[in-house]
C-alpha cells in the first residue's frame, strides 16, 4: 500500500515542482526615490531652500538644544502616559500580527480531527494542507503586511516627535502667558496709580472728570487684558496637562523665564527631507502596500493548486473493512480555477489599482507638505529675527524714557504721570517682546519637527523604531485605570 501510494505522490510531487519554477515573480514596487521624483517633478532642479537656510545634515537630539531640565522632564513624561501614542502603540502590534497572519499563508497549515466515544464507529484524522502560490498571491498578501507593518512603526515614530513637539510648544506657551500675565498685573497697578492721581487732581481743580473717567476707562481696558491673559494661561496649563496625561485642572506651573533660542539648526537638502522624516517613510511604505495587494488581487482571478495529505484511522463494530486498511494514507491535489463569480475578483483588483493611485497621490500631498512646512519654518526664522531686533530696540528706547522721566521727577521738573505712562508704555513693549519670543521659540520648534530631525540624542536607544517593549507596560498601565463601561471584559471575549 505505501509504495503504490508513494507512486500516486510521485506525479503530484513533480507538479509541485513544475509549478515553483515556473511561478509568477512579483514585481517590485516603486522606490521611494522614484516616489519622491514623482511627487515634485522640480525636486532635482531645487538643490537649496528657497529661503535663508544654514547648510549641513540635520542632527537629532533637538530638544538638549535649550538647556530646559523641565522640559526634557515634560517631553519624556508625555511620551509615557499620551493617549495618541498609546493608541499609534497599539497599531503597531496589530500590523505585527497581521504580518505574521499573512505570512503564514506561505506555509502547509496541519490539523486534526476525529470522533471518539460510545458510538458504532470512532474516526481519528491527521492531514496538512498547502496551498501553491504558483502566482505569487500570498507572497503579495504577505508583502504587503510587512509593508504596513513598517508604515505603522514609522507612524509611531512620527507620532513621539510630534507628541514631543507639541509639548515643548504647550510648554512655552504656558511660560508666554504666565510672563504676559505678570506683565499686565504690574500694568493694571501703574494705570490704578494714575487713577488715583487723576482723583486728587479733580479734586484739588486741576483736572476735569473727563480726565478722571477717561483714565478709569483705561483702567477698566487693562484689566479686561489681564482677565483674558488668565484665562489663557490656564487653557495653556490645561493643554499642556492633557498631553502629559494628567487631569486638565490648570494647575502646572511654569519657569519664571523663557529659554535662550538656540543657533540656528541645519536645514539639509530639500531632496534628502522625504528621507528622513518618518511621516513620509510610512507613506512610502503605503505605497508599497497597495501596489502589492493589487497583485494579489490579481493573482487571485488566476487558477489555485493546494495539495492535501492524511492519514485517517477508522474503526467501527458495524462496518466490515473488507479490503481496507487502518490507517488510511492518501495524498491529493485540489484545483480550482475561477469562472464565473458575478465581478466580484475584477472589482476586487479594480478596487486596489484605484488604491494604489490614491496611496501614490496621498504621498504626493504628504511630500509637498513637508517642503512648504520646511520653507514656511525657515521664512518665519527670518521674521522673527528681524521682528524681536525691533522689539528689542523699542524696549531699550522706552526703558531710557523711563529713566529720564524719574528723573525729571526726582528734580521736580515734572509730575509722577509722566514717569507712571513711560512706565506703562515700557510694560507694553516688554509685553510684545514676551509674546514675540514666546511665537519664535513655537516657530523654532515647528522648524526643528518638520526637517525630521528627532528630539532624542543620535545613541539615545529608548524606543528607536522596532523597538516598542515600553509600550507593553504602557498599554498595561493604560488598562489597568478603572474602568466605568458597563461592558465586562467576558462580554468582549465572547
Amino acid at each position: 500500500m505505501s509504495s503504490l501510494i508513494r507512486k500516486k505522490a510521485y506525479p503530484i510531487i513533480l507538479a509541485i515542482y513544475l509549478g515553483l519554477l515556473v511561478g509568477c515573480t512579483l514585481e517590485t514596487p516603486p522606490k521611494a526615490s522614484d516616489l519622491a521624483a514623482h511627487s515634485v517633478p522640480s525636486l532635482d532642479s531645487q538643490r537649496l531652500w528657497a529661503n535663508s537656510s544654514t547648510l549641513g545634515d540635520p542632527t537629532d537630539g533637538w530638544l538638549a538644544s535649550f538647556n530646559d531640565a523641565r522640559l526634557n522632564q515634560l517631553v519624556r513624561e508625555a511620551i509615557g502616559h499620551n493617549g495618541d501614542l498609546a493608541i499609534a502603540a497599539i497599531r503597531v502590534q496589530q500590523a505585527e500580527a497581521l504580518a505574521t497572519v499573512q505570512s503564514s499563508g506561505l506555509l502547509p497549515a496541519a490539523g486534526a480531527r476525529g470522533r471518539l466515544g460510545e458510538s458504532e464507529s470512532q474516526i481519528v484524522s491527521v492531514g496538512a494542507s498547502w496551498e501553491l502560490d504558483l502566482w505569487g498571491r500570498i507572497r503579495a498578501q504577505s508583502r504587503a503586511a510587512q509593508s504596513e507593518r513598517a508604515a505603522t512603526q514609522a507612524d509611531y515614530v512620527w507620532a513621539q516627535r510630534v507628541v514631543a513637539a507639541t509639548t515643548a510648544k504647550a510648554w512655552f506657551s504656558l511660560i508666554k502667558c504666565t510672563q504676559l500675565e505678570r506683565t499686565l498685573k504690574e500694568i493694571v497697578e501703574v494705570q490704578a496709580q494714575l487713577v488715583e492721581i487723576e482723583g486728587h487732581r479733580v479734586v484739588t481743580g486741576a483736572a476735569s472728570q473727563t480726565e478722571l473717567q477717561e483714565a478709569r476707562n483705561t483702567l477698566r481696558m487693562s484689566q479686561d487684558a489681564l482677565i483674558k491673559a488668565t484665562q489663557a494661561k490656564v487653557r495653556a496649563a490645561q493643554a499642556l496637562e492633557l498631553l502629559l496625561g494628567r487631569y486638565p485642572a490648570g494647575e502646572i506651573e511654569a519657569e519664571p523665564r523663557m529659554p535662550a533660542l538656540p543657533a540656528e539648526p541645519l536645514a539639509g537638502l530639500p531632496a534628502n527631507l522625504v528621507e528622513r522624516r518618518p511621516d513620509l517613510i510610512a507613506a512610502s511604505h503605503r505605497v508599497a502596500e497597495a501596489f502589492d495587494q493589487r497583485q494579489s488581487a490579481q493573482a487571485a482571478r488566476l487558477p489555485s493548486v493546494s495539495i492535501d495529505v492524511a492519514i485517517t484511522g477508522i474503526r467501527s463494530n458495524v462496518l466490515s473493512l473488507m479490503d481496507s486498511s487502518s490507517p488510511v494514507k492518501g495524498v491529493s491535489a485540489t484545483f480550482l480555477a475561477p469562472i464565473f463569480t458575478g465581478g466580484k475578483l475584477k472589482a476586487q483588483a479594480d478596487y486596489y489599482t484605484e488604491a494604489q493611485k490614491a496611496a501614490i497621490v496621498a504621498y504626493d500631498n504628504s511630500a509637498l507638505d513637508a517642503l512648504n512646512e520646511v520653507e514656511a519654518g525657515l521664512q518665519a526664522e527670518t521674521s522673527y529675527k528681524a521682528r524681536i531686533a525691533e522689539l528689542q530696540a523699542r524696549a531699550e528706547e522706552c526703558r531710557t524714557l523711563l529713566v529720564r522721566e524719574e528723573a525729571r521727577v526726582s528734580i521736580g521738573s515734572a509730575d509722577e504721570r509722566g514717569a507712571l505712562k513711560s512706565r506703562q508704555t515700557l510694560l507694553l513693549s516688554e509685553a510684545d517682546l514676551v509674546s514675540a519670543r514666546g511665537d519664535q521659540l513655537n516657530a523654532r520648534i515647528g522648524l526643528l519637527l518638520a526637517l525630521g530631525g528627532d528630539w532624542r540624542e543620535a545613541g539615545e536607544a529608548s524606543a528607536q523604531t522596532g523597538d516598542f517593549s515600553f509600550t507593553d507596560s504602557l498599554v498595561a498601565n493604560m488598562a489597568a485605570k478603572p474602568q466605568t463601561s458597563s461592558i465586562h471584559e467576558s462580554e468582549i471575549a465572547q
